[in-house]
């Protein structure tokens, strides 16, 4: 099994080609002028803020985790409740946060056919919580405070989709027209053993290939690199091996041929950026932001830790004859010959560290902001309910607004990816059920629109559905005094919106023609009940009518009211006509 999980047999073209372009290629990515201003920052931010995270020295040893500059870890906490913050905000495994739709408005609301995409949907949520996805995910939001974290995403024929994180400083890329990344290159480290089992025995040159006798040469490490960038030769519509859009490369660096030449359909990395200027391939994350705070707060806290050392342990001062032999051990004795020989502090050690701790603490709060710390906080209390998406908006308007650009570029460039690329893997495989065919027609060539329904994007969604919710009750209020307001209301239509806003699942619905059916049953129903009671009212009355008729009657004929008998049409029946 290859590397290459979701390359069909036909599109792999492997051969003894000189791979020296490729490697002028990854040279040059690795070497690139804004790559090597971005290396030097971000080992500025490992070095005093996240030492155990990226690996940026190009030979791995005790350096690529050295914490002799951190005495106070709090931008690492700050950070991991960034990523954790932005894993249940963007992509929380316990609850729905994207929707598939079609961007076409006019077919949008079809009942039949969002249920069909509710199921792929429910197919795709199920490979990624199936996968380790959300394991691979929660690494890149941590490498986000560096500015990008990235990951490729393959076939795998157990568990639907494989991830696989790459460290900062082991990947170079560059950008497309559009400014998405379509190059990437990364370097890493791979045994003897994992190249025979990623490539094959045949890939590798002969001298590497193992002695049956040798089990030792199978644990040496040899640096591979992974090259992938557009196909030059891709023509849309064209099938063929060397057609796909998308061509990647395996090579040794110190080899002269490829171990494996491959295509994909779709490119299988997504790059998640924090902050990005203009056309720059590289982008700036919140320990860009916090790293001139986290330097002076280790110093601070230097100085902390030495205040309360001299304070703890103060210089002293003795006489010659004793300064040598002064015991300083709790509660030993030090034994003097003259009274005069006094043992004192050299100085008053009586530090106020009011000031100090303050300073500390407004540092700390600086690191919070720029981590969004607290927001993330408060965020994870949606998930908990303690607090809904709008007491979230409420309470903190003015840093959703600051988190906004982060979370689009994240869903636009990062996770629409990650969406698009494993809906690919999964429809090639044709894991999908198959479309009825009487929407098959409704379907053809249109375009599937991502929704996302996160709780972050709740967030950012609320002001359309607040606006929704003024407006409703705006109208209500109106209708009490101009009651013709109401033919302007279509009731089926703002349920529509509102639940297509908020992301809800097309099963929780009937669909429109349902419910105009089953409301016009319902009108039918009341107005045939209206008329039965109208019916039992009528035949209620009846025996009362019909009594008062007979009293009228009698009295026409036994009181001679001729008046009454002309009246009641029965002339003659008056009280002289029976004379």
């Amino acid at each position: 099994m290859t590397l290459l999980r979701d390359a069909p047999k036909g599109a792999i073209f492997k051969g003894q080609l000189d791979n020296k372009k490729a490697k002028v290629k990854a040279n040059s990515l690795f070497s690139a002028q804004e790559r090597e201003l971005h290396l030097s920052k971000w080992r500025d931010i490992k070095r005093y803020q996240l030492p155990f995270i990226g690996h940026l020295e190009q030979v791995e040893g005790p350096e690529q985790y050295d914490t002799d500059n951190v005495i106070d870890s709090y931008p690492t906490y700050c950070n991991n409740i960034f990523a954790a913050g932005v894993m249940s905000g963007l992509t929380p495994p316990s609850r729905q946060w994207f929707k598939l739709t079609l961007a076409n408005s006019g077919i949008k609301n079809n009942h039949a056919i969002s249920s069909v995409l509710d199921q792929r949907y429910e197919i795709m949520q199920s490979v990624f919580q199936k996968s380790n996805f959300y394991t691979a995910c929660y690494q890149v939001y941590s490498e986000l405070a560096f500015g990008e974290g990235a990951m490729a995403i393959y076939w795998d024929s157990r568990t639907g989709i494989r991830c696989e994180q790459f460290a900062i400083g082991t990947y170079a890329m560059s950008t497309g027209a559009n400014g998405i990344v379509d190059t990437f290159c990364v370097r890493r480290e791979m045994t003897l053993q994992q190249l025979i089992e990623a490539f094959g025995l045949d890939a590798l040159p002969m001298r590497l290939r193992p002695n049956e006798e040798s089990t030792s040469q199978l644990s040496q490490m040899y640096e591979v690199y992974w090259l992938v960038e557009p196909n030059r030769d891709y023509i849309k519509g064209e099938i063929g091996k060397t057609k796909m859009k998308y061509r990647s490369y395996y090579w040794l660096s110190d080899d002269e041929s490829f171990l494996e030449v491959g295509g994909f359909n779709t490119f299988p990395v997504a790059v998640a950026r924090y902050h990005v200027n203009g056309n720059e391939v590289y982008g700036k994350g919140a320990g860009w932001y916090a790293n001139d705070d986290a330097k002076m707060l280790q110093v601070q806290q230097e100085d902390k830790l030495s205040a309360v050392e001299l304070q703890v342990k103060p210089p002293m001062q003795a006489s010659s004859n004793i300064a040598y032999s002064i015991n300083l051990i709790p509660g030993s004795i030090t034994p003097v010959d003259n009274p005069n020989d006094r043992i004192q502090p050299l100085f008053n050690v009586a530090i106020n560290l009011e000031h100090l701790l303050r300073t500390i603490e407004e540092t700390k709060e600086s690191i919070r902001r720029a981590y969004n710390a607290d927001l993330f906080l408060m965020m994870e209390q949606i998930d908990s309910g303690q607090m809904t998406a709008r007491e979230v908006m409420e309470r903190s308007q003015e840093k959703l607004q600051q988190l906004g650009p982060v979370v689009e570029r994240l869903q636009y460039e990062f996770l629409n990816t990650v969406i698009e690329r494993a809906y690919s893997i999964l429809a090639e495989r044709k894991l999908f059920p198959e479309i009825p065919d009487e929407l098959k027609e409704h379907l053809a060539g249109k375009e599937l629109k991502i929704d996302f329904t996160s709780p972050l994007a709740q967030a950012q969604k609320m002001a359309g559905l607040t606006t929704i919710e003024q407006a409703v009750g705006f109208i209500t209020s109106l209708m009490q005094a101009y009651p013709e307001v109401q033919a302007k209301i279509d009731p089926i239509g703002l349920v529509n919106e509102y639940t297509r806003q908020l992301g809800a699942p097309a099963a929780m619905f009937r669909s429109d023609e349902e419910a105009q059916a089953l409301l016009q049953q319902q009108q039918q129903a009341v107005a045939e009940q209206q008329a039965l009671m109208e019916q039992q009212a009528m035949l209620q009355q009846v025996p009362g009518i019909a009594k008062a008729t007979k009293d009228v009657t009698d009295a026409a004929n036994n009181g001679g009211n001729e008046a009454m008998a002309d009246w009641l049409g029965m002339p003659g029946l008056g009280g002289d006509a029976g004379e």
